[in-house]
């Protein structure tokens, strides 16, 4: 089963919106805080609005979306965390269970998508001070956890969201489960996919 590419609405949601929210939580921060801006600051933001804008020009133009630059899932998603950590101070913990591989699997990027949904809902809407990213294998299923200690979220109350109704829709398309529901402190994300065999080259489009 080859993971299908993902349609406007998903890559601009994934993408620029991610990248707005996580800009406004800096600027937030920034602004409730005494004195004037710090330059730094500034200048993060004017780089992100920079490749957000160069992203923008790529879908108008109907380029494919790059997929990431890692080797793996594992390290695709360690990359991920870090990047969220140096932008929001949220302390991001990624266990890898998996044997290395070098290689991306065939529902791998689907994992990569959904668990990073996971973390940009986590930075934007949780409140947390950590999250950890589990990354496992049970006999032929890819197993990934998302957990933080944030303020929790219920799903049959809270307003949905596009995000969200794009993380069930992947899963189940992939012949998957997604589960997110609330744990001791904060919420958890379980996601289940069919382990396909490693594909030869890079990412599957």
């Amino acid at each position: 089963m080859s993971s299908a590419p993902p349609t406007l609405a998903q890559q601009l949601h994934d993408g620029v919106l991610q990248s707005m929210a996580i800009a406004r939580i800096r600027l937030d921060r920034a602004l409730a805080q005494d004195g004037p801006l710090p330059r730094e600051l500034g200048t993060e933001l004017k780089l992100l609005l920079d490749q957000e804008i160069a992203g923008l020009r790529r879908l108008i133009s109907g380029s494919a979306a790059p997929a990431p630059p890692q080797p793996d899932l594992p390290s695709a998603l360690a990359a991920t965390a870090e990047h969220l950590e140096s932008l929001t101070g949220i302390s991001i913990l990624v266990e890898n269970r998996t044997a290395p591989t070098g290689r991306w699997a065939e529902n791998d990027l689907i994992a990569y998508r959904i668990v990073r949904e996971a973390l940009h809902n986590t930075v934007k809407h949780s409140d947390a001070k950590h999250a950890r990213v589990g990354v496992a294998t049970r006999e032929d299923r890819l197993v990934c956890v998302v957990s933080d200690d944030g303020r929790g979220f219920e799903p049959s109350t809270d307003r949905p969201h596009f995000g969200l109704a794009d993380m069930h829709a992947q899963a189940r398309d992939a012949g998957g489960y997604l589960a997110v529901q609330p744990c001791r402190t904060g919420t958890s994300v379980t996601l289940i996919l069919p382990r396909n065999p490693v594909l030869e080259g890079s990412v599957p489009q």
